[in-house]
């Protein structure tokens, strides 16, 4: 399960990657460029996983991934170049953390990145070059000799002659690990934390100079970001927020309806920040697998001898910065 040495790879070695959030391109655009020929499958109608950012009609949201920090130097020399090419700009609004009657300035405690357009825009860059097959849900890889098929919920091949290898870039992949019934304990031993995200406009503007919040102290919210600190916002729609509730009462309130969700987070941010406000937009999205809780201490799970493996989040790092460490370190020690 550790890195070895990267090299080119044999002209024609053929890689599926299941998944197309950070984790998941980043392990593709790597072994790219090591020669492989790769093919990435996501379920989901577009690539990113939950660096997501939602388009309504009261401007763009990013409700998963708030913002970003380097803190090592391979990432931090990717962050710069992304830097001179325009995509992401420091955020510079104040942060704060909250609890009863104190607040602690938390603005210098990281520094912390955001894409110009959305965090979506950051997936979009990933999957540029590469061969990305969307709305595609795999539900198994079966070996036959030294190929790996992939098949649909029907049982349905997805792709004509196979793959030299498999990676698994999804929150649960132990299902589709079932041929390495080692490498599946070990992801089964990951615990998943979901999370209530509203998306609200409000009028008036609340007066706030902060950019975004640590709630400590609050059973049901847990952080909030001012959007319009991220991007200048669409005129005439109201100040835009973002709402993450705890894990706790995420949990609590898992299979409730968005529009109750969202109408019980927005009067607790009223209360606990002591302001009132009119919506002018509101909605909730929910994350069953926001964030692990155990995530294991390898950077990835990867079989050598079956060329089957998993990355993400949940290996090294709950972090952006930890998907695609572990998605370049997969990637890196793949051999032919």
């Amino acid at each position: 399960m550790s890195a070895a040495p990267a090299g080119q790879l044999p002209d024609g070695f053929r890689v599926a990657v299941i998944g197309a959030g950070i984790s998941g391109l980043t392990c593709a655009g790597t072994l790219k460029a090591r020669g492989a020929r790769v093919v990435v499958f996501e379920a989901a109608r577009r690539p990113g996983g939950r660096a997501a950012t939602e388009i309504t009609p009261a401007g763009s949201f990013d409700y998963g991934a708030q913002y970003f920090t380097a803190q090592s130097a391979d990432f931090d020399s990717l962050v710069s170049t992304w830097r001179d090419e325009g995509v992401v700009e420091p955020w510079t609004a104040q942060v704060i953390a909250v609890e009863g009657e104190r607040t602690l300035d938390k603005t210098a405690s990281a520094r912390r990145y955001i894409v110009r357009e959305g965090m979506h825009a950051l997936s979009r860059k990933l999957a540029a070059e590469l061969d990305v097959r969307l709305d595609v849900t795999v539900a198994a890889a079966t070996k036959g000799g030294h190929s790996w098929q992939l098949l649909d919920a029907q049982g349905k091949s997805l792709a004509h002659g196979g793959y030299d290898a498999v990676v698994l870039a999804v929150p649960r992949p132990a299902e589709i690990l079932a041929a390495a019934p080692e490498l599946a304990r070990c992801a089964q031993r990951v615990v998943w934390q979901p999370c209530w995200a509203v998306l609200l406009a409000i009028e008036p503007s609340s007066g706030f100079e902060f950019g975004g919040a640590f709630v400590n102290d609050h059973p049901a919210l847990a952080w909030i970001t001012r959007e319009d600190s991220k991007r200048t916002p669409p005129s005439g729609i109201g100040e835009r927020w973002v709402l993450h509730a705890t894990p706790r009462w995420s949990a609590l309130h898992l299979n409730h309806s968005a529009d109750d969700v969202a109408a019980t987070l927005a009067d607790a941010f009223a209360k606990r920040f002591n302001f009132g406000f009119r919506p002018t937009f509101m909605t909730a999205r929910r994350w069953i697998t926001a964030a692990p809780s155990n995530p294991l201490k390898e950077p990835f799970l990867w079989d050598p001898t079956l060329r089957i493996g998993a990355v993400g989040d949940w290996c090294g790092g709950p972090r952006l910065e930890g998907a695609f460490a572990s998605g370049r370190a997969l990637a890196r020690s793949i051999t032919a």
